[in-house]
């Protein structure tokens, strides 16, 4: 018992120490699982970038924030970036070489890097020989690699080419030189200098288009390339590569030799490289540094996030494009119209075309719609005058018409107005006959005679003024006395007043009432209202027909004021009253009162009517002085007002109405 005892606690316990450490290795496999989750989940990209020139240049400025940008915005956590510059360039002495590599192997091997990028062919040298000892596995992209130097490059690493387009270049020179023959390669000694140089006239030998005498100038001093390029004409063109280095062992950046050389030089100079637009290069087919930094970074984090291998991973080279300056090509007597369609233009001289060519083209398309509009108007305003010409003819033969009405209707008056002072011609006449044939009395024919010249002289004034209300004349806007005009007419009326038995007040109260306006129409409106006074009393008692004529001033104008106690305005006519051919006579037109609206509304005045109180109706007309009809005309002649007359007449039209036809 005791040893079966024994043997149970000894299996419980080896059964408590295995699921201890069962728990422990779980426990620990859960941290270390953790631990790596979060280590992948927030890893930065740690890379290293070695420009072969300094980093300062501004083609390897433009290519390096290329990259860094286009991996910076690829990165899923960010990105740290080291830039060691080579500058193969300008010091390529081997006895640098031990200590700089020691200084890289210091630097990095404490360092965790995930990707190294090299740019040109010292970087290429570079990592194809140290990359195993500064960075072992870490995938190599290398970027500007000429097409050249592509089967130099080790199967596991990455690469962009970079083509500069030397025939491009050459082609430019031919089409802005068409009678030039003599090409000048001008390079710095440093390796790289030499290899274009060799390029550059390998090129311009084998052109097909061209038989070009080529001459390499070499690791001149900037003054001894100047006292060349000086004696240089206008038939050799000059294609400049790369300066790093003279012969003297002074380096450059190469774009700091453009602007001495175009100085000097009577022939234009060409290149393939953008940061030399802008010193005095002519033109070139110009490398994409900064697209080519695009690329490169695009493929870097392509490696990185497992999209491509990185053995032999690589893209299409960017296309080079045209760049002229025009102030340079403009300078050198060439053509800038010789070049290709869609050539970039640079330095070119201010042209309203040029700079402004868009906004021309909308200037020009508004000066055209406008020509449109002003002829379309001015044809429009042509008719309409037109229209108008027609419509003030019609209304003046209506107006003419309506008078030869009112004249029938006073023509009994007139009738016994000038059969008085012929009956009185007759009649003396017959008396000075009688007294001839008896002992004249000469003091008596005298008598008689003064009695006949002035019966005469009634019976013309009563023939004119009939004779110039009826005939026939275009409106003539004068300027007249407003009374005097009316009193003139009230000499007809007041003989029809006297047949039918109204009396006619008359109370001419405004003083100096000097209007521009048509004195044959102001008298036809008196006449046509006062016409339809009479008619409106023809059933009031004799003793209650009164038609009262006033004038008084009002505001900037005269007012004529027509009230009669006949029947009144009926109800419910409201603005119908002055519509043409609405008439409440049984005999009536319809024409009295359209024609007395429309002739105040065409001297700027207005027209109302109202019931008078006690029975009857007021007429009421204003007209505007001499001086508010010039200024009105004044004031509706700004822009915006194309017809005074008519805006005066919109203004004038009234707002109650009422009366009767």
């Amino acid at each position: 018992m005791k040893k079966e005892r024994a043997s149970r606690i000894l299996l419980a316990a080896r059964t408590r120490r295995a699921i201890a450490r069962t728990h422990a290795i779980r426990c620990v496999f859960l941290v270390m699982l953790g631990l790596s989750t979060s280590v992948y989940a927030e890893h930065v990209w740690h890379v290293v970038i070695l420009p072969g020139a300094d980093p300062t240049q501004p083609a390897a400025q433009q290519q390096i924030q290329a990259i860094r940008d286009s991996i910076a915005s690829a990165a899923p956590d960010g990105a740290e970036f080291y830039t060691d510059s080579l500058d193969d360039l300008r010091f390529d002495d081997a006895e640098l070489m031990p200590s700089f590599l020691a200084l890289m192997k210091r630097k990095y091997e404490q360092k965790q890097v995930d990707v190294v990028i090299g740019l040109a062919d010292f970087a290429l040298d570079f990592t194809k020989r140290y990359h195993d000892e500064i960075w072992p596995g870490v995938p190599v992209v290398i970027s500007s690699v000429a097409p050249a130097r592509q089967k130099d490059i080790p199967a596991e690493f990455a690469y962009v080419p970079v083509d500069f387009d030397l025939d491009g270049t050459l082609a430019l020179a031919e089409t802005l030189q068409p009678n030039a023959r003599h090409l000048v390669v001008v390079s710095g000694v440093a390796p790289l200098d030499l290899r274009f140089a060799q390029r550059g006239a390998d090129a311009a030998r084998a052109r097909k288009s061209r038989q070009w005498a080529v001459d390499v100038w070499s690791g001149l001093t900037v003054p001894e390339l100047q006292q060349r390029l000086a004696a240089l004409d206008r038939d050799t063109a000059v294609l400049y590569t790369t300066m790093y280095r003279d012969r003297t062992g002074r380096t450059f950046f190469p774009y700091e030799v453009v602007a001495p050389m175009a100085k000097a030089s009577n022939a234009p100079i060409y290149g393939w490289y953008p940061t030399y637009m802008g010193h005095g290069l002519a033109a070139g087919s110009m490398a994409g540094f900064e697209t080519n930094g695009q690329l490169t970074g695009a493929l870097a984090a392509s490696i990185l996030l497992g999209k491509v291998p990185p053995q032999s991973a690589t893209v299409a080279a960017s296309a080079s494009r045209c760049v002229a300056d025009v102030g340079v090509i403009d300078k050198l007597g060439l053509r800038a119209d010789a070049l290709p369609e869609g050539c970039e233009l640079i330095d070119v001289p201010p042209s309203l075309w040029r700079e402004y060519r868009d906004i021309v083209l909308i200037a020009l398309a508004v000066v055209l719609l406008q020509a449109l509009t002003i002829a379309g108007l001015l044809w429009q305003r042509r008719r309409r005058r037109i229209a108008e010409d027609e419509a003030t003819l019609r209304l003046d033969e209506l107006a003419r018409a309506a008078r030869f009405a009112s004249a029938g209707e006073l023509s009994a008056s007139i009738a016994h107005e000038v059969g008085q002072p012929l009956g009185a011609i007759l009649s003396n006449a017959d008396a000075a006959g009688m007294m001839l044939q008896n002992e004249p009395d000469i003091d008596e024919l005298h008598s008689i005679l003064g009695d006949i010249r002035r019966d005469a002289l009634r019976a013309n004034q009563v023939v004119q003024r009939l004779r110039a209300l009826l005939q026939k004349h275009p409106l003539k806007m004068d300027m007249l006395d407003l009374n005097s005009a009316f009193e003139e007419a009230l000499t007809l009326l007041g003989l029809e007043a006297r047949r039918r038995r109204i009396v006619i007040e008359s109370n001419p109260a405004a003083e100096n009432s000097r209007v521009q306006g048509d004195r044959v129409q102001l008298q036809q409106v008196l006449l046509n209202l006062a016409i339809n006074a009479m008619d409106a009393m023809e059933d009031t008692p004799p003793a209650d027909r009164i038609l009262s004529i006033s004038t008084r001033a009002v505001g900037q104008g005269y007012e004529l004021t027509v009230a009669d106690r006949g029947h009144g305005i009926p109800a419910g006519i409201g603005e119908r009253l002055f519509d043409s051919l609405y008439t409440t006579k049984p005999n009536g037109m319809g024409l009295g009162l359209s024609i007395v609206r429309t002739i105040v509304m065409t001297h700027g005045g207005r027209v109302s009517a109202a019931s008078r109180y006690g029975g009857g109706s007021v007429f009421t007309v204003w007209l505007p002085s001499a001086a508010e009809h010039a200024s009105s005309h004044a004031r509706e002649a700004r822009p915006g007002f194309d017809n005074p007359t008519e805006k005066a007449t919109l203004k004038a039209r009234p707002t109650t109405q009422g009366g009767h036809t």
